[in-house]
C-alpha cells in the first residue's frame, strides 16, 4: 500500500488525531465528553511538533517524556535499552547478551544515560519532583503517547513501562508511522495503537514517511514549548 508522506511533524500529529476521530466511535465520544481526563505524553525531539498538532487538532495538553537509549560503547549510534525520566531502567536482554559487555562497561553506559537525562531534565526546566506531577497527570488518566514515528520501539516500550506504573485509566500509542512489526510489540502493553502510516517491511526508516526530514535541535524543541498554547509547564 502506498502512502502520501507528510509534509511535516505538525501535518503529521493533526493526521494523527483526525485519524483517531473516524477510527475509533468509543475514543470520539470519551474525548467528547471528558476531555479534561486526556492528556498526551510526547517524545523528544521529534515528538514535540506532532504533539503540536494533534494537541492543536483535539484541544489537549501535553508534556515531554525524556527517554534515552542506552548507549553500546563501541558503537553509540546504537542501544541496548532505556531509561526515562523518573528512572525506569528497561534492557534488551538477548542483545546485551551477546554484546559480552563488562560490568564496568555496562554500568558506565547507564550512569552516562541518567547523567544525559538530568541534563535534558535542566534544559526543558522540569521540576525535580517529576514523581508527583505524573502521579498527578496520569493516574486514572487517558493517556497518549507518541513521538514522531517507531522503528524498533524499545524507547517506547521503556515509556509505557514508566507510564503504567502512575495507573493510567487507559494508554494509547498515538504514532504517525512504523512497521507493523514494532506496532504488533508495543500493542501487547497499551489499549491501543492508532498509526495510518503502518508498513509491512523490516528495513524502515521515519524519515521515508515525511517529504522533509531533519533532525530537529534541541534549541528549537525549546522555542516550539515556549510558544504553545497547549504545553503542560511544570
Amino acid at each position: 500500500m502506498k502512502f502520501e508522506k507528510y509534509e511535516s511533524r505538525f501535518q503529521a500529529g493533526q493526521i494523527l488525531a483526525e485519524f483517531i476521530l473516524k477510527s475509533s466511535t468509543d475514543l470520539k465520544s470519551k474525548l467528547d465528553k471528558f476531555i479534561d481526563k486526556f492528556f498526551v505524553f510526547t517524545i523528544p525531539n521529534g515528538g514535540v511538533p506532532v504533539a503540536e498538532g494533534f494537541c492543536n487538532k483535539l484541544n489537549l495538553k501535553y508534556d515531554i517524556i525524556i527517554v534515552r537509549k542506552i548507549k553500546i560503547p563501541f558503537n553509540t549510534e546504537a542501544g541496548f535499552g532505556a531509561i526515562t525520566t523518573d528512572g525506569t531502567i528497561l534492557i534488551n536482554e538477548p542483545l546485551l547478551n551477546s554484546l559480552n559487555l563488562s560490568k564496568f562497561q555496562l554500568e558506565k553506559s547507564i550512569e552516562n544515560t541518567k547523567n544525559e537525562i538530568n541534563k535534558r531534565t535542566k534544559f526543558y526546566n522540569k521540576s525535580p519532583d517529576l514523581h508527583e506531577i505524573y502521579r498527578k497527570l496520569i493516574e486514572n488518566q487517558y493517556i497518549f503517547l507518541m513521538d514522531d514515528g517507531l522503528a524498533s520501539g524499545f524507547t517506547m516500550l521503556a515509556a509505557i513501562q514508566m507510564i503504567k506504573k502512575y495507573k493510567p485509566a487507559k494508554t494509547y500509542i498515538a504514532i504517525p508511522t512504523a512497521p507493523l512489526h514494532t506496532i504488533s510489540k508495543v500493542q501487547k502493553e497499551v489499549s491501543e495503537v492508532f498509526c495510518p502510516n503502518s508498513r509491512n517491511t523490516m528495513w524502515f526508516a521515519v524519515a521515508d514517511a515525511y517529504q522533509y526530514w531533519y533532525d530537529l535541535p534541541e534549541s528549537e524543541v525549546l522555542e516550539i514549548i515556549k510558544k504553545s498554547k497547549f504545553y503542560f509547564d511544570k
